[in-house]
This record gives C-alpha cells, structure tokens and sequence, in this order.
C-alpha cells in the first residue's frame, strides 16, 4: 500500500474522499490509500461520525497498493459568527458552531479548511445541495431535544453545583418542545424533592414518637421529647411557608393572567382595525406576549392554595389525580441525580413558588417560544454597532440591540449572573437576546461552585482538542465540551478544593496529575475567568506533573487540603522550581519516584530554555541549569560527609544542616567539611542523578577546571576537587554579581537540601 503522509491537507483529501464514497460517487476501496489516516484524531472522529463501517473496513481490509483518487466535488466556502467577546458566551457559540459543524459532517459534507471567521465544507457531486437554514434548524431540534440536553447538559447538572444556596427559578427561552420537556422535568424534579422532604420529617416524627413512648421518665426520653418538638416545629413551619406562599402566587397568577388576557384583547381589536401597513407591527406585538397558564395548571393551583397537602398528590406524576402534562413527564424524573434535584433554590418559599409557576408556564406551551438564528452562513455576518457600556439596551453577552424579547442572565447563562456594570451601582442581572440565552443553556460549559473552566488548544485546528477532551473526563466527573473542560474539584473538609487551593492553582494540580505528560507540551491550556483567559505555561505544568509523581502527592491527604501541594504549585507559576522542590521535600521527607524527578527536571531545563528564551527573563533556563550543576557538586561532599558520619542519624542531620549554613563562600563549605574528612576530593555517581551529574560536568568545563571522570562497579562518577569547587564558584559569581549572588546561592541550599530531603524533615520534627 502506498505510505500517505498524515497531514493537515491529506486528511482534508482523504474526508473528501469518504464523501464521495458516501453518495456513490467513488468506490470504497479507494479508501484504503488512507488507512494510515486512521490514525490522526481529526480523520477518525469524521468517520465515526458520517459511517463507523468504514472505520471497521479500514481496519480488517488488507493492505497492498492502491491509486489515489481525486475527488469531483467543490469547495463551498462558509463563514462563521463572530464570537462575543464575553468569555463564557464565547465557549457557549464556539460549541454551538462546532456541534452544528460536526453535524454537516454526520450528513455527508466535511469540513476540509479552516480559517479566522470562515471554513470551507466539501459537496458531493452526487450530494443533495446543502440547505444551510434547513441543516441549521434539524441541528437545532436535535440539539435542544430532550435526548441532545439529556447528552448536554444533564451531565452538568448531575455532577456540578451551580450556586451554593440553589438558583432561584430561571426563566430560559424555550427553542423546541423537547427542551421545553426537559426543562418541566428538571423543575419537577426539584419540587419532588421538598415532599420527599416533608415525607422524611413525617417518618421521623413518628420514628420519635413511638421511641419515646417506649422510654421511661428520665434524661433520655427528655432529649427525645426535644427533638421530637424541634421536628415537629419544622415540618409546621416548612408547611406553613408553602401554604402561605402558594396563596400569595394565585392571587400573583390571577391577576397577571387577567392583565394579558385584557392586553391581548385589545391588540386584537386594533389589529381588526389597522391599516395594512400597520397590521405586522400589531401582529408582532401580539406573538410577543406571554402564552397564558393552561386551564388544568390554573385549576389546580387553585385547590393547591386551599389545601397544600393537595399540591404533592397534583404534581406526583404516579397519581391519577396528577394532569396529563405531569404524567408525561414520569420517564424522564429518573435521570436527575441528587445534585440535579437540588440545584434550585426549593427552600425558600417565595423561591418555591417562581419555580412552580416557571414549570406551568412550561408545560402551558404548545409552541417553542423563541428561533435560533443560524450561526453559519454563505454570507459575512454584518453585526449593528452599539453604544459603549454595559447599561446599553444591547445584549451582554454577544451585543446585539436587544427587543422586546430578552432575559435577565441566570446560573444557567453565566458562572456569576451578577456583574458590576460599568455605568450602574453596585452589582445588577445584565439582559441577554434569545440566542445567547438558548445556546448558553445547550452549552455544559458553566462554572459553578468548586469548578474550573479551561479552554484546550487553539482556534484552528480544534479537532485533535475535542479529541482529548472527551478521552480526558471519561470516567470522571469532570465535563467536556468542544475544546473546554469543565474541571470538578472534589469537597475536601466539606468545602470545594478551587476554594482551598485556589483556581489557578487547582487547575494547574488537575491538570499535572491527570493529563498524559505528552499532552502538556502538545496543547496550549487557558483557564477562563470571566472576561479572561489565563494562560497555564506548559513548563508550569509539567513541574505539576513531575513534583505531584516524584513525590506521590495528593490534593488531599488524610482527609485535608494539601497546602504544601498548593504551595508548591504556586512556587511553579512564579518559575521558582526549586522552592516548590524544597516544599515537597520538607513536607514528605522522601522523594517516592527519583527517577522521575530526574527526567523531569531535565524535560523541564529544556521548557524553560524553550518557552523564556525568546522572553525578558531570559537567564531564567540558564539560572536553573547552573543551581542544579552546583548543586551536583556540592552534593558530593555533602554526600561524603553523610557517609562518613552515619546516613541517617542525628550525627548527619546536624552535619548537613552545618553545610547548608556555609554554602555563600567555597572556603567556608570545605572548612565545616574537613571536621569529618582527611580528603580532598568527593566523588559524584551519575547513578545518583543524571541530570545532576550532567550539570555539574558542564560547570567544569566552563569554570575550566580538569574534569575527571572515571567509572568503576558503581559506575561512572567525577572527583570534585576543593580546586574544583573555588573554579565553579569564581565562575558563577562572575555570572552573577553582587545581590543576585544571594538569591542564587538560597536557590542552590533549597536543591541542596532537597537531595536529602529526610534531614531537612528531620530538622522540622526535631
């Protein structure tokens, strides 16, 4: 078989390929020139999607040569949305547009260029002509059916708290009746949860009751009795909430729903006698107004205001007094999980009501509510200029003049729905348009409490991203979606880990303990924080892969927050390696992996020298390398004297300790070190740190000093001579002069001190 070079432009040729295969326009033994492309993410993907039997074709069919074949079709150049520039908007159409994009693939036109605002999908020859507004529609009821949010969303909601107390009721645009379904369900679900409950206080009651009977007088059956009084106080008070807040909302409900039945009666009448060219605005007004309650919802909240215990039979969809409406919605409750049942705010009273009323208005409608515009098209978006600030009567989100209909931002739109607007005081719900409102709801991506958004790759080639994504959350209770990973931090001490470490840092730990280390380098990672993307330096988060293995550290140790970890992470995104190797080191008094410590100190010379070169900081690469070449040699006198004294002991730990003392001058150091030795020379092993040994080697040659290396059954090694050392040392403090001596010199007793990590924890227990 031919070899194929897996590349941008062949796996653009080989998807225009299986296209032409799909409508009958090639054979599909022409797709065996691109078996090899199997193995590139972007090719694969597009398979699975459009016809995973080619996928199973490819790889049982035998190999052996095969012509290629030129595809007959065209090019159809298709430009994208602008993105808004609100960052969690930003996330909520850039997987919109990748969710619809993945959807013309599905259908058989691939996507085979990209660019900035435009990409260029492949048609068939034999291919229907490609209906963008009918494609976008299907997209859209596919992806806003109850199965496409159960795909979705469901997934957040089960694993994410969105806010701490529980959201108050959102009111969300409703694009198809299968989200309409969805949405009813959900707010069913959370209203349950307050019978079971009041059902669980009832058990508990009578639980107390008959343990108490059973009692005799005494101090016990007093404390049973309290608590009983204190169950019984609850559930009366909890009652008597609803009932009163129930009442409250007919009276609400009757008099809106009168209101909008008087409006809608009058733009009737003047829609009868309008001029013609007035007749669209009335009618448009008219679609504007808000659909009425259905009768059954209005009758039985009615009877519910009177009696609340009626309201848990109404709404229990197992009854047969319970309305069609929720009946319908019985198959679906079992899919929200306990987290999901308890992301709205149920217990407040007031707040219980908005929930029961949005759940009618729900289930009252017989049409969508609102239309997706399409976010692809033939034609450049043209977009309305606005006025400056965020009090404007434009939409928050993308800014877009707002109409009449809009939405005040919930949970379900951004992570903090709250913002300090420019031109208002204090803090203020901003308007969103439809469009954003609907698609931040597809969206899974929504920061909540104890969660970190991070954004993986760039905006050219996100395939190979997507790809990771989706293999990184398998099996955990993180979240993906396109190119973003919704990272959920474990509660640690009955609060979030984001809480205790802090975000950056939290994502930087995820990130190191449970991403491939190849990855690190391959994709650029950005955590996103508001209107910010902050970007995670892959040396930094290597240093987190290699510190959290070598030492085999966790977030949470013994039932608490890791802080040494957090510290030391924090140390990594300062580029100060060796204080976050020092931490470690002081915290566990052992390196668990010290070859992994090893290679990865050395990959992570190389990050530095790659990633800082070009930068302000440029001695940064060369700073790290010369304390680990001092550190080399020193560390075999110390190691010298180590043995000589007695590994382990107490004896040792007061001499170590002596020499990490003296290290500013060569003199000083030999000085403590001729109290234990008659030599004057210290051999390095390489067997003891190739990196190390490596470094060390280099400073002298550069310091011009002889050196001498030898091997034997331990293996290869320098002898470090006393002469040795005042060369490197004159050396480096040519290199660095004056105060940058002193810092220099605290680095290098910090990576000293951590190749003998068990003294410096010896020191702190001691």
């Amino acid at each position: 078989m031919e070899r194929v070079m897996v590349q941008a432009s062949t796996v653009a040729r080989a998807k225009r390929l299986v296209a032409d295969v799909r409508f009958g326009e090639a054979p599909r033994e022409a797709l065996l020139a691109y078996k090899e492309a199997l193995d590139e993410p972007e090719f694969g993907a597009f398979l699975e999607r459009i016809d995973p039997r080619i996928v199973r074709y490819l790889r049982v069919a035998p190999g052996g040569s095969q012509a290629l074949s030129d595809p007959k079709g065209k090019d159809l150049l298709l430009y994208l949305h602008p993105l808004p520039g609100e960052r969690q908007m930003r996330a909520a159409y850039e997987v919109a547009i990748e969710g619809f994009l993945e959807h013309l693939e599905a259908r058989g036109y691939p996507v085979v260029e990209r660019g900035t605002g435009w990409v260029k999908v492949y048609v068939s020859p034999k291919a229907p002509s490609l209906n963008l507004e009918g494609a976008w529609k299907a997209y859209i009821e596919e992806a806003f059916s109850l199965e496409g949010l159960s795909a979705r969303l469901l997934p957040l909601l089960n694993s994410v708290r969105l806010a701490g107390r529980g959201i108050s009721a959102p009111k969300v645009p409703v694009p198809t009746l299968g989200a309409r379904d969805f949405l009813a369900a959900w707010y069913l679900a959370n209203l349950l949860s307050v019978k079971e409950r009041l059902a669980w206080r009832d058990q508990e009651i009578r639980r107390l009751e008959e343990e108490a009977s059973r009692l005799p007088e005494g101090s016990e059956k007093s404390r049973k009795l309290r608590e009983l009084e204190k169950r019984r106080q609850d559930q009366e008070k909890e009652l008597k909430k609803y009932g009163g807040e129930l009442r409250k909302k007919w009276e609400e409900i009757v008099r809106k729903e009168a209101e909008k039945a008087e409006k809608r009666r009058r733009l009737e009448e003047r829609l009868q006698r309008a001029k013609p060219k007035d007749k669209a605005r009335i009618q448009d007004e008219l679609r504007a107004l808000e659909s009425p309650l259905a009768e059954w919802a209005l009758e039985g909240l009615g009877k519910a205001k009177d009696d609340p215990g009626r309201l848990w039979t109404w709404l229990d969809p197992e009854s047969p007094e319970a309305p069609g409406a929720i009946q319908r919605l019985k198959p679906y409750l079992g899919r929200f999980g306990p987290l999901a049942k308890g992301q709205l705010n149920t217990a407040v009273g007031n707040k219980f009501t908005k929930i029961l009323e949005e759940l009618l208005r729900l289930l009252s409608l017989s049409s969508p509510e609102v239309e997706v515009p399409p976010l692809v098209s033939e034609t450049p978006f043209t977009l309305d200029l606005r006025d400056p600030g965020d009090k404007a009567d434009v939409c928050y989100g993308c800014g877009r003049p707002l109409g009449k209909d809009k939405f005040k931002a919930s949970k379900l739109v951004f992570a903090s729905p709250s913002q300090r607007l420019q031109s208002g005081n204090g803090q203020d719900e901003p308007w969103v348009c439809p469009s954003c409102a609907a698609l931040a709801l597809l969206s899974p991506i929504k920061p909540g409490e104890g969660s970190v958004l991070v954004r993986v790759g760039s905006y050219g080639a996100p395939e190979a991203a997507k790809h990771f994504a989706r293999l990184l959350v398998t099996g955990t209770l993180h979240v993906a979606a396109g190119r973003y990973l919704l990272l959920n931090s474990p509660q640690v001490g009955g609060k979030p880990l984001t809480q205790a470490l802090g975000r950056v840092v939290y994502a930087l730990q995820a990130l190191g303990q449970e991403v491939n280390p190849k990855v690190l380098e391959r994709f650029p990672f950005y955590l996103v924080e508001g209107a910010q993307e902050i970007p995670l330096p892959p040396r930094a988060l290597w240093l987190s892969h290699v510190l959290q293995r070598a030492f085999a550290s966790r977030p949470d140790e013994g039932g608490e927050v890791n802080r040494p970890l957090g510290e030391a992470l924090r140390y990594a995104l300062g580029d100060l390696p060796w204080h976050a190797l020092y931490t470690l080191a002081r915290r566990y008094g052992r390196v668990a992996d010290r070859f992994s410590l090893e290679d990865g100190l050395m990959r992570y010379a190389s990050l530095l020298e790659k990633e800082v070169g070009m930068k302000e900081n440029t001695d940064l690469s060369q700073r790290f390398r010369d304390v680990a070449g001092l550190t080399g040699l020193l560390s075999a006198w110390v190691g010298y004297v180590e043995g000589q004294v007695g590994r382990n002991s107490q004896e040792a730990k007061r001499a170590v300790v002596k020499l990490l003392d003296n290290l500013e001058r060569p003199g000083d150091f030999l000085y403590v070190a001729a109290y234990h030795l008659d030599s004057t020379q210290a051999r390095l092993y390489e067997a003891g740190g190739a990196f190390f040994y490596q470094e060390a080697k280099r400073l002298l040659q550069e310091a011009g000093a002889r050196a001498q290396e030898a091997e034997e059954g331990s293996g290869r090694f320098l002898n470090v001579s006393q002469d040795d050392l005042h060369r490197v040392y004159a050396h480096l403090t040519a290199r660095y002069p004056g105060k940058a001596w002193e810092g220099f010199i605290y680095e290098v007793r910090l990576s000293l001190a951590s190749r003998f990590p068990q003294y410096i924890r010896m020191e702190k227990e001691g």
